[in-house]
């Protein structure tokens, strides 16, 4: 078979690649690697070149006289193709020299100067032929037409460069009786036998160097048996319609027998087989011809040559254009079929549900939709569908046991049925998918199969042609177990928020009652300490006053501390008085600690505010004040807060630096606001947290926090009754 790895796999193998670097050389030299190389190479085309000259010259009437084929001139052509560049000069010496030398043994009147005519001509006929072939593709390809036809160009291209540099030499050869010659038909039937010896040797010699048929087995033979007897019956075919001297005188002996022989014999073998029996065939018609058999006329005069060659050449193509197109169709056939069962199989094995909607009329697209849901209960049918399909539709087991696989056949197998899941699902959003082309995701439904309720997502694609919807193809995916996995995941994170919120709790009580205990213990002590100190500085002497005003500043320092730490772990009024007037208490701390003044606008339900938010947003309007006094670069901050009984909104505002907030969410790494945690904690709380600031804009901030009622005012409860226990 002619051509490459390849050819076959849809590559374009040929167009604008540079000559020289062609597949088909490095292939032949691969072959020959180790078996001698380039001299086996040159040697094995002296060989075979001396040998088809032989043949040439036993074809020709008369030596100096064109030839029915002259079949060495495909054999340098297909040479040359086959060759890396590098060798061409040697090939061609080679070429020069056997035809010098065979010419020397057949021409009676041997003029050097002549025959180097003669076998510059052929020798440039081949060079262009095998240019052109390397131009037009890479490799021995000849599955597809336009390698054919170039094939076709090529070869006609090469012998005719040869007939027009050898016509004028044939003419001066001729001398005086060139002028009963006619130039035209001397140039056709020179031509003609160039390209039929092209085309009887090269595709046998691309053939059998070829590696495909390793690759294909289309392209090997099935039966030596059968070779033989075809070969048999193609010599005795031959051997009816050639070997008689006179015209056919029955329909056997017509070129037609050969003809439909050659038919069969495409049929029946691979392409290399072909081209070899037919050129087997041809060279033997050819000789008996020359020696005066066969139908054509006895004479072997310039009408009797042309005949022959027609007959030749047309015969040749025919069989190498079917042969060639039967060997591509069978590697294509196969192939889908390959195709074909890998889908088979893809759809019947595969884990998620497949199947396709056909519709017996293709329906407009521009219905209302209503319409649609009609003509598809009417005229859709599920036509093709995977194993995994039947947990969808009780119909499908019941399809499938009646048919034997997942094709129902026949317009009551599984009908459009409003009663499956998925269908109504579908026509709740036909509206929405025909909006969309019928492209449909993510729909979901329920299917109860197996002792249980499965939960379904699938996604639809309809094939719409001229405005109509021609089919849809369906694909679901049972996320049952998914859908379990992500419910336990909310459960267990519904049961970690509540741990975190008695943690949170728990902590707070921890907090306010060590606040308290400082408050009542160390507080009340060093209150205590002060008095003492100060009746003892009264009656002290000058010298021990100075020691005891130095020990009264210090109790003053850790006087301070300790309220600062109390005021950290209980903020004064939180517990006590509300949200409200811990946030005032906050203003008027950080005015006096921080130098920052903050315009306070509060208004809520104090009943409303379960006490872990009251807390929660104290600790963050705090942490929000501290960093507008760290970043912002100002004096004066706004603080918002406005609450009913459902949802609490609060807003921290300045007009100082602003930043990037999309960079500095989760803390840049100079420090930055590190924003995370607050969003965290909004979350935690089911809450908001939005930022809308710029670099040299300010900075606001929003948290939206939704108000329980249940939960936190027990929480409230504990934990006020516990610090009460405490005081």
């Amino acid at each position: 078979m002619l051509g490459g790895p390849n050819a076959m796999e849809g590559q374009n193998t040929g167009s604008g690649s540079a000559p020289g670097t062609s597949p088909a050389p490095d292939h032949v030299m691969n072959l020959l690697r180790g078996r001698g190389g380039a001299v086996t190479l040159v040697a094995a085309f002296a060989v075979l070149h001396a040998l088809l000259l032989q043949l040439g010259y036993a074809l020709k009437v008369n030596p100096v006289d064109p030839a029915l084929m002259w079949p060495s001139a495909g054999l340098a052509l297909a040479a040359l193709w086959v060759s890396p560049r590098r060798y061409w000069p040697a090939i061609l010496v080679v070429q020069y020299l056997v035809e010098i030398g065979t010419a020397a043994l057949w021409m009676s009147s041997w003029r050097f100067g002549l025959v180097s005519l003669y076998t510059l001509a052929n020798m440039a006929g081949a060079v262009v032929g095998a240019t052109l072939a390397g131009l037009g593709w890479r490799g021995m390809v000849f599955l597809r037409a336009r390698e054919i036809v170039w094939f076709v160009v090529v070869t006609t291209i090469g012998a005719a460069v040869s007939a027009t540099i050898a016509l004028p030499v044939h003419l001066a050869t001729l001398g005086e009786r060139a002028a009963n010659v006619r130039i035209t038909e001397l140039w056709q039937i020179w031509a003609a036998g160039q390209w039929a010896g092209i085309i009887i040797v090269a595709p046998v010699v691309a053939s059998w160097l070829s590696p495909l048929r390793r690759h294909y087995p289309e392209l090997r033979l099935r039966s030596r048996a059968e070779l033989l007897a075809l070969a048999l019956a193609l010599a005795v075919a031959c051997a009816i319609g050639w070997v008689e001297p006179e015209r056919a005188r029955s329909l056997l002996q017509l070129p037609t027998t050969i003809v439909l022989m050659m038919i069969v014999i495409v049929m029946r073998l691979p392409p290399r087989w072909v081209i070899t029996l037919f050129s087997l065939a041809a060279v033997a018609m050819a000789l008996i011809t020359e020696r005066g058999g066969g139908p054509m006329p006895a004479e072997m005069a310039i009408a009797g040559i042309g005949q022959l060659q027609i007959f030749l050449v047309s015969l040749g193509l025919s069989v190498f254009v079917l042969s060639v197109t039967l060997a591509e169709r069978s590697i294509t056939a196969r192939r889908l079929r390959e195709s074909e069962q890998r889908y088979r199989n893809f759809v019947e094995l595969s884990t998620e549900a497949m199947w396709r909607i056909e519709l017996a009329e293709p329906m407009p697209v521009d219905l209302a939709v209503e319409e649609q849901v009609a003509w598809l209960r009417g005229k859709a049918r599920i036509a093709e569908f995977s194993r995994s399909y039947e947990m969808l539709d009780a119909r499908a087991a019941g399809a499938r046991d009646a048919r034997g696989a997942g094709q129902p056949a026949g317009r009551e197998a599984l009908p459009w049925d409003p009663s499956v899941p998925w269908v109504a699902a579908f026509e709740a959003q036909l509206a929405q998918a025909a909006r969309q082309g019928f492209e449909l995701d993510g729909l979901r439904f329920s299917v109860d199969a197996q002792g249980r309720r499965h939960a379904f997502v699938a996604a639809f694609n309809g094939v719409v042609a001229d405005g109509k919807l021609q089919r849809i193809w369906g694909v679901a995916r049972d996320i049952t177990e998914l859908t379990e996995l992500n419910a336990s995941l909310l459960r267990e994170r519904e049961r970690l928020k509540s741990y975190a919120r008695q943690i949170v709790t728990a902590e707070e009580k921890a907090r306010r009652a060590t606040a308290v205990d400082l408050h009542d213990g160390i507080g009340q002590s060093l209150v205590g300490m002060a008095m003492t100190l100060d009746v003892a500085r009264q009656h002290a002497s000058p010298e021990v006053k100075l020691l005891v005003e130095e020990v009264r500043s210090k109790l003053f320092e850790v006087q301070e501390k300790t309220r600062s730490m109390i005021s950290d772990l209980s903020p004064p009024g939180l517990y006590e008085l509300g949200l409200k007037a811990a946030l005032q208490w906050l203003a008027v701390y950080v005015r006096s600690h921080d130098r920052l003044q903050v315009d306070m606008d509060v208004e809520l339900r104090e009943e409303a505010v379960p006490l872990d938010t009251r807390v929660l947003v104290f600790k963050l309007v705090r942490e929000l004040l501290r960093n507008v006094v760290k970043h912002a670069g100002v004096s004066t901050a706004r603080v918002r807060v406005r609450g009913d009984t459902q949802v609490l909104h609060v807003q921290v505002a300045d007009e100082g630096k602003g930043f990037e907030w999309q960079l500095d969410m989760f803390g840049s790494p100079k420090g930055g606001f590190g924003l995370w945690s607050i969003a965290d904690r909004v979350s935690e709380a089911g809450g908001e947290f939005n930022v809308d600031t710029a670099p040299g804009r300010g900075a606001r901030f929003d948290l939206k926090i939704p108000l329980g009622s249940g939960a936190g005012q027990m929480d409230e409860r504990r934990l006020m009754a516990g610090a009460g226990r405490r005081a």
